[in-house]
């Protein structure tokens, strides 16, 4: 049993509480039109909503367009961290202090292996964290 009501189950509810009621005359028609409101308000509600594809591709633009100027921002900043090489964990420790306040070392990471996979060389050690360094030009 669900420990919550929704909008949809107190209209129900609210429907069904006043088509049971027994009136006579003018209030018929008064009870009559009450349900019918209630009833194109929770159609109103129980439909499902559609986001556009326009109103998708919009969002995606702007979110990759975020992620361009914070990556414009961060990765000259990493790179500077890098230096002769080193952990993930490592690599944040040293450009911590530069980097925005929610950055930690796992997003360091994914930025090393995604961002700049081109331009580093990741080092793998079994057992051992992977060591980064930039690639020779």
């Amino acid at each position: 049993m669900k420990n919550t009501i929704t909008r949809v189950d107190a209209l129900n509810f609210a429907i069904d509480t006043i088509s049971r009621i027994e009136v006579y005359g003018e209030e018929v028609a008064r009870m009559d039109d009450m349900v019918n409101i209630l009833t194109k308000i929770r159609d109103q509600i129980a439909k499902p909503r559609k986001t556009s594809d326009e109103a998708k591709a919009k969002r995606k633009e702007k979110n990759a367009e975020e992620r361009a100027s914070l990556m414009e921002q961060v990765m000259p900043i990493i790179r500077d961290g890098i230096g002769d090489g080193g952990t993930a964990k490592e690599i944040f420790e040293r450009c911590k202090e530069s980097l925005p306040e929610d950055f930690s070392d796992k997003k360091v990471q994914y930025i090393l292996l995604h961002e700049m996979a081109d331009e580093v060389e990741k080092i793998e050690a079994k057992g051992k964290p992977n060591v980064y360094k930039l690639k020779e030009a």
